[in-house]
């Protein structure tokens, strides 16, 4: 799946990836055993199957409103096929939700939009670890702070999953 992500300033970076230690060091399922360079805590505003790279220009013009506030509240579990996800909540504001419906009206276009990345069913989240068990994912609430606070959003970028490359789509879009 190609995306399209926020991401976060260094130091909220920072705490996100030591959610993630935590969770490795304890030898449960993380997303710091994903060694890739384009690994980064974020949140997902679209994704697809493909996403056209000739819309990265008006993508980036929505960048304007950054960087964009956000609270990384507390924990969110979600159901899969293949175990479950946790993650970090993100609390919405009008901002952020405008935002996101501006994606989603540069690309309209794009088929086969994820179901939950779409308006009104899109729940921002920064994900932790995928594939835990419902007894993991007891004991990674009880390893990891509740709240991290208000952080800045202030870089936008495009994952592109064949390639395995990202784009910036704002001028901090790498180094966030």
């Amino acid at each position: 799946m190609d995306s399209v992500e926020l991401l976060l300033d260094a130091s909220a970076e920072e705490l996100l990836r030591r959610d993630w230690e935590f969770l490795r060091r304890a030898g449960l399922p993380s997303q710091a055993r994903h060694a890739a360079a384009s690994n980064r805590p974020h949140i997902t505003l679209l994704a697809a199957p493909r996403i056209p790279d000739g819309m990265d220009g008006a993508l980036a013009a929505l960048a304007g409103a950054l960087p964009l506030p956000i609270h990384v509240a507390g924990l969110v579990v979600f159901r899969t096929g293949r175990g479950h996800v946790l993650a970090r909540l993100g609390v919405v504001s009008q901002a952020l939700l405008e935002l996101h419906r501006g994606v989603h009206r540069v690309l309209c276009e794009v088929p086969d939009v994820a179901v939950n990345c779409v308006p009104d069913r899109w729940v921002p989240h920064i994900t932790l670890a995928r594939g835990l068990t419902p007894a993991q994912v007891a004991q990674a609430t009880e390893l990891l702070p509740p709240d991290h606070g208000l952080v800045p959003l202030p870089a936008l970028r495009r994952w592109n999953s064949r390639e395995k490359t990202t784009t910036a789509l704002t001028s901090d879009g790498e180094h966030g």
